[in-house]
């Protein structure tokens, strides 16, 4: 089992980013697919009541 430190800085490396990594469209990209990961939590899903989302919403 692998012991995780949340409480320790991370490592120091020298290595950039990777934002700064990716080209202009690369960045289009990703952007793209985190809004569409984001509507689609926002989104109720077909079948689902939204008193059953607002239930989540608070526990």
């Amino acid at each position: 089992m692998q012991q995780l430190s949340f409480l320790e800085p991370p490592p120091q490396g020298k290595a950039p980013p990777v934002w700064t990594m990716l080209d202009e469209e690369q960045r289009a990209a990703v952007v793209r697919t985190l809004a569409r990961m984001m509507a689609k939590t926002l989104a109720p899903t077909p079948g689902e009541h939204s008193d059953e989302r607002a239930e989540q919403d608070h526990q």
